[in-house]
């Protein structure tokens, strides 16, 4: 009985272990998020874990994040972990990003935050335009789709969003050059487990900081494995 019952445990650690992590991510594609997905994968199968990536809203993934039926979250910024205890930073700075407020008319964009008639679109959950005070109405919203859609409909002055995500966004739109855009504020992000992870915040800090180190040598060619990393990082 004692050899069955060991038999079993051993056989729910393994299956435990087995099952992918299910890591959120933003909708949509950019080099940003495929460059963090890459970096994460190599991290996670450094200590023989699989991630299963999921794209869902910015508010959504942070809820279901929160409640546990997440494991992660491909990034968030860094001071998230002041604002909700249930989670864990990696302490990692993964990237730098940059909150830019956009427009088609560039008169809107001198004081915009002290203008009441505005309407301020960004997408709902999106803590880095969340955060930000304004005088205007804010308008959220589920996707860069509807942000950027109101605005070019006339209905929203400003959009708010992240200099990646954004400019990714326009160019496949072809939209770019019709669009000014002012930096509002800069963010690091980082890595963000549910706490019930807290045992994988040592190995994968180790993991993510050799990994962020490479990254960097790489940009300035000094490193030696260039062309082992060239495909976990898609530079050059």
């Amino acid at each position: 009985m004692n050899i069955l019952i060991s038999a079993l445990l051993l056989l729910a650690c393994y299956c435990a272990q087995a099952k992918p992590l299910r890591i959120g991510m933003p909708l949509g594609k950019s080099t940003l998020t495929t460059n963090l997905q890459l970096q994460l994968t190599t991290a996670y199968q450094a200590l023989e874990l699989t991630p299963e990536f999921i794209a869902l809203p910015s508010e959504r993934r942070l809820r279901l994040l929160q409640n546990g039926e997440l494991d992660a979250d491909l990034f968030r910024i860094c001071d998230i972990e002041t604002q909700y205890n249930d989670l864990l930073i990696i302490p990692v700075p993964l990237q730098h990003l940059t909150l830019n407020a956009y427009s088609l008319d560039p008169a809107k964009l001198v004081n915009w935050q002290q203008e009441p008639r505005y309407l301020i679109s960004h997408i709902r959950g999106f803590k880095m335009a969340e955060q930000q005070e304004f005088a205007g109405k804010r308008i959220s919203v589920n996707s860069d789709e509807q942000a950027f859609g109101l605005m070019l409909q006339g209905r929203a002055d400003i959009v708010l969003e992240d200099s990646f995500t954004a400019e990714t966004f326009l160019r496949e739109h072809d939209v770019l050059t019709n669009i000014t855009q002012q930096e509002v504020q800069r963010f690091d992000v980082c890595h963000v487990l549910h706490n019930r992870w807290q045992h994988l915040l040592p190995p994968l800090t180790e993991q993510l900081t050799a990994i962020v180190a490479d990254s960097l040598q790489y940009k300035t060619g000094q490193c030696p494995n260039a062309d082992q990393l060239r495909n976990i990082f898609l530079i050059g």
